[in-house]
């Protein structure tokens, strides 16, 4: 691979020797334009133009240009020494006229062609795409400033792809100040162009000289015109005139169309490869859907054939054969899409190459057609009655042929035979991110954890699905790690980034992140009492910063569609009060909710935010941007805790919690005592020994030996149960998270005291083996879940939003666990011979009846 690269390059240097500029005097057809060296003068561009000509020669196929220019600072002299020339040396060739500077009445020659340097610097390789242009570099000495540059040359060829046709645009307006524009144009009298002027560019003046029409332009002290920063690409409000001989829609269709077509002796070759080559690796024909056979086949295009393109000469507009894309396994659009509307083709599904823009898609309606006008080839294809689009170049997207997502284009022409005109192109916008952020809080200015759980849809699943193919874990990590410690700078990973890709399913990609943090708390600089944490959604702080906008002119452009859902829990180490903050921002381009609460010892910060539109009309930018500012300032959330003012407020144990827990004890240990002395029932075999604790009863021993240990440290370690802060805040609490909560508390007090007392007993019955131990364990585990189930809806009802998709998995946990414990060991209690025989003893108290009374066993 390595001797290729160095026999690569070494064939483009012989190339770029070969193609050295030439030096010729200026065009016969050419008409010399003078120009003087007066009118306004920018001092803060460094430098002025004093003339800007170009003319074209479409007889031909020439272009001509001329700029004078006046360098009037320091500044200005380091921009102008330096000039570049592109041209394709596959069909164009540059020709130099004239290089002068003028100083002081002065001419001085500075054209000397061997001393002009021609690279190919392949802008556009970053993009993996080769166009072959190369870039005749001119590097001037001794330039001052008050010196004028005048310098001319043409440049001679047109694309063959266009069959002697073209299209242009003239520019009648400059982002500098212009002493005098010259537009030109030379045409055939038998071939008219269409001509389109926008935002009032001016008419030309015509002449007829023989069998040639020209047009000419003429203005003096044009103005220069500023863009608005972060303008949509598709917007040009410019003056310009657009020239085309290329006729209509269906012209350009009939023309480029053919491009596309194969022979039938490249058809039987690429159907064998195809049958023999690639479905069979690909396992296309085997007992599959044929809608999964067309995504199999789009997956293969995306995934498994790089995108690299070589796009000089007729490579611009002419696709490379499918065979040599498939062998070499890299072609750039238009390969990709010819290869797939093939593959396509050979199971019976009618596709089309489809021509579209990436950035202007949305104006490309209003200029007159021209093949110019496309940077992009996609793929149309029919199946069961609806049309589909696919960009093959897109890599790692995921869904099924409905759910699959293609970019907002906007336009497209298909070349179908007998299209006429521009198709409107769907736009799938579902995709979005959600992401929750759950902090847990070791101790109050102590350490935490952090865990990141991020779920992508549609597009942004594509998205981060392809960037995970193509990073390693390793630097993702990292980059993640630098992205969190902006809040947190001593933050460190402790778990392996982990991922889940429902890419067929429902094309979502999941990211699980775990984060330890030792500096979560912050003491504040005014109060060395005052402990805080701050909580910011970084994520959102993108949607949400604008670029500072002034009074404009233009539409300003933002990413769409965006959504985005927040939601950050925070675990503390005791109860927390939070005053509750709901806020609201909407407008006809966005929608954004926050929401603020605390449930116990967890505070809840939720975000959503929401795009409805790509652009905001210019009059409404200042209001949007307003309004982003407004939601970006109030992203942070400060949880603190002041030592000074918890020492005033705690006021120790909760004396109506320790009442309640003694009556509780009180009313539980009565019943304990008449469950032990007064209940009893027969045995259900007549063994007055029976068999020992055994076999599957060991199981059921330990778990009821250890469940009042855990009641017990369940109860003291809850802050909710005994803390009098915690008690008297919740009562004085307004709506149903106040009082309705202090009864759910009562009510799990009183049920797990009366739970751990007849545990407590039905442990002295069970290893007395008494016959009432049975029942008393059915009763024990429907009663439990009888109050796992009661006070899980309870706890909802109070305040839902209070629970993570942690808390809802825990809560279905704590709910099935104990379904299952109750569906195994309730039948073993009901039917097992070892029970039926190991409890047979009966209440001290228990008087036998006289025989003649007694229960048959």
């Amino acid at each position: 691979m390595r001797y290729l690269t160095i026999l690569f390059f070494v064939l483009l240097s012989y190339g770029v020797y070969a193609q050295k500029p030439a030096q010729a005097p200026i065009p016969n057809w050419v008409e010399v334009t003078s120009y003087t060296d007066v009118g306004q003068e920018d001092e803060e561009s460094g430098y002025y133009y004093l003339l800007l000509d170009k003319q074209v020669n479409a007889i031909i196929d020439s272009y001509y240009s001329r700029v004078v220019v006046k360098a009037l600072t320091s500044e200005g002299v380091s921009q102008l020494s330096d000039l570049t020339f592109e041209f394709d040396p596959e069909y164009e060739k540059i020709t130099f006229h004239k290089m002068e500077v003028i100083r002081d009445g002065e001419v001085i020659n500075k054209l000397n062609i061997n001393t002009i340097q021609t690279v190919q610097r392949e802008s556009n390789l970053e993009r993996k795409l080769y166009d072959g242009r190369l870039t005749s570099i001119v590097n001037l000495l001794d330039i001052r400033a008050g010196d004028i540059l005048d310098y001319a040359y043409s440049v001679q060829g047109s694309n063959p792809v266009y069959e002697g046709d073209y299209g242009f645009i003239f520019n009648l307006q400059y982002s500098i100040p212009l002493r005098k524009l010259n537009c030109r144009l030379i045409t055939d009298n038998n071939e008219i162009p269409e001509f389109d002027y926008k935002n009032g560019a001016a008419k030309p003046v015509i002449e007829q000289l023989g069998n040639k029409t020209i047009y000419k332009w003429s203005l003096e002290d044009v103005p220069a015109k500023l863009y608005d920063n972060n303008t949509p690409a598709w917007y040009d409000d410019y003056p310009q005139v657009y020239v085309s001989t290329h006729g209509k829609w269906d012209d350009i269709v009939k023309q480029y169309s053919k491009l596309y077509k194969l022979s039938a002796n490249e058809k039987r070759q690429l159907d064998k490869v195809i049958s023999q080559e690639i479905f069979p690796k690909k396992e296309i024909e085997k007992d599959i859907s044929k809608s999964e056979q067309i995504v199999a086949l789009i997956e293969f295009v995306q995934d498994d054939i790089r995108y690299f393109g070589f796009e000089n000469g007729l490579s611009s507009h002419k696709p490379e054969p499918p065979l040599k894309v498939l062998n070499q396994r890299f072609g750039d659009c238009k390969g990709k899409s010819l290869v797939l509307v093939e593959l396509l083709d050979h199971i019976g599904i009618e596709a089309y190459p489809m021509l579209v823009n990436t950035s202007t898609g949305e104006s490309i309606d209003e200029k007159i057609p021209s093949p110019n006008l496309f940077n992009h080839c996609v793929v149309n294809y029919n199946f069961e009655g609806k049309s589909y689009y696919v960009d093959p170049t897109i890599s790692n997207q995921g869904g099924d042929i409905d759910k699959r997502p293609f970019p907002n284009y906007k336009k497209g022409l298909i070349l179908k035979p007998g299209e006429n005109d521009l198709v409107d192109l769907p736009y799938d916008k579902e995709s979005g991110i959600e992401i929750q952020e759950i902090y847990d809080v070791d101790a109050i200015n102590g350490s935490g954890s952090l865990t990141i759980v991020t779920t992508y849809k549609g597009i942004d699943a594509d998205a981060t699905r392809a960037d995970f193919a193509l990073r390693n874990n390793a630097n993702i990590q990292k980059s993640y790690l630098e992205f969190y410690s902006i809040l947190f700078p001593t933050i460190q990973a402790d778990e392996k980034i982990s991922t889940e890709d429902f890419r067929e399913v429902r094309n979502e990609f999941v990211t699980r992140e775990h984060y330890k943090i030792d500096s979560l708390w912050q003491t504040s600089l005014d109060n060395e009492k005052l402990y805080y944490i701050e909580v910011y959604p970084l994520s959102l702080e993108n949607y949400v910063s604008t670029v500072k906008s002034p009074a404009r002119t233009s539409p300003y452009y933002v990413d769409y569609p965006a959504s985005i859902s927040y939601d950050i829990s925070v675990n503390l180490p005791e109860e927390w009060d939070i005053e509750p903050i709901n806020t609201k921002e909407e407008s006809d381009y966005f929608s954004y909710t926050q929401d603020i609460d605390s449930y116990l010892n967890k505070v809840i910060i939720s975000h959503t935010y929401n795009r409805k539109s790509d652009f905001i009309p210019a009059e409404d930018v200042s209001q949007y941007i307003k309004q982003q500012e407004k939601i970006k300032n109030d992203l942070s959330y400060y949880i603190t805790y002041d030592y000074g003012l918890a020492e005033k407020a705690s006021s120790g144990i909760s004396w109506v919690a320790l009442c309640i827990t003694i009556l509780a004890l009180i009313l539980s240990a009565y019943g304990a005592y008449k469950l032990y002395f007064d209940y009893d029932v027969a045995p259900r075999v007549q063994d007055t020994y029976g068999k020992p604790i055994g076999s599957w009863l060991v199981l059921i021993a330990i778990g009821l030996i250890l469940t009042p240990i855990i009641i017990l440290y369940t109860l003291l370690s809850e802050a909710a149960f005994f803390d009098a802060y915690t008690w008297s805040i919740l009562w004085h609490t307004e709506g149903i998270q106040g009082k309705p909560y202090v009864i759910l508390i009562v009510f799990e007090l009183v049920f797990n005291i009366a739970r751990m007392m007849f545990c407590i007993i039905l442990i002295i019955l069970f290893f007395e083996r008494r016959t009432t131990v049975p029942r008393l364990v059915i009763i024990f585990f429907v009663g439990t879940l009888l109050f796992v189930v009661v006070d899980a809806i309870a706890a909802y009802t109070i305040n839902a939003e209070a629970y993570t998709d942690e808390d809802d998995y825990q809560t279905f946990k704590d709910i099935f666990g104990s379904v299952i414990r109750a569906a195994i060991w309730i039948p073993y209690f009901l039917i097992s011979d070892r029970v039926k025989n190991t409890f047979v003893k009966r209440s001290k108290n228990y008087k036998a009846p006289p025989l003649d009374q007694q229960d048959p066993v």
